[in-house]
């Protein structure tokens, strides 16, 4: 009998290759999601930085025109937070599209295994019919043997 060969193993390569593609892509995501994240967190303290600023100069006495640049850094400080922020929800807007795509390529190639290991298991019972069909054959043929040639000759 000829060695098992499942007709659609390059179909199976390929979502192994399509699988392996979207996991990256994953990977990436989240990466850019952590970058993106880190750079809200530094947003963030630089804003904190700039409120702690603001009332100690306010404490101190400072002048109107240091007031105005403050409040201007810190209109520029909220809008680099916002930037961030919007760039972090789109980054994970990116991972869960990502995490989508590689959960539907998994699917499929779990789905095209399946079938392989299927088909494989009805091509094992058949190996192992023909082969216990040989063995019942070589029974059969060896009772049919005259005893005489079973018994050992005597010298």
């Amino acid at each position: 009998m000829k060695a098992f060969n499942f007709p659609l193993e390059s179909l199976r390569t390929l979502r192994k290759q399509r699988e392996q593609a979207a996991q990256q892509r994953y990977a990436q995501a989240l990466v850019a999601c952590d970058g993106a994240q880190r750079l809200l967190q530094l947003a963030d303290e630089e804003m904190a930085a700039c409120q702690v600023l603001q009332a100690a100069e306010l404490k101190t006495g400072a002048t109107a025109g240091r007031i105005v640049q403050l409040q201007v850094w810190s209109t520029v400080l909220r809008t680099r937070r916002a930037e961030c922020q919007t760039r972090l929800d789109e980054a994970q807007r990116n991972a869960n599209d990502a995490f989508r795509l590689m959960t539907a390529a998994v699917r499929e190639r779990e789905s095209l295994d399946h079938f392989h290991d299927k088909s494989q298991r009805i091509w094992q019972r058949a190996f192992h019919a023909e082969e216990q069909k040989m063995f019942d054959e070589l029974a059969v043929q060896r009772q049919s043997v005259p005893a005489i040639f079973e018994k050992p000759l005597l010298n």
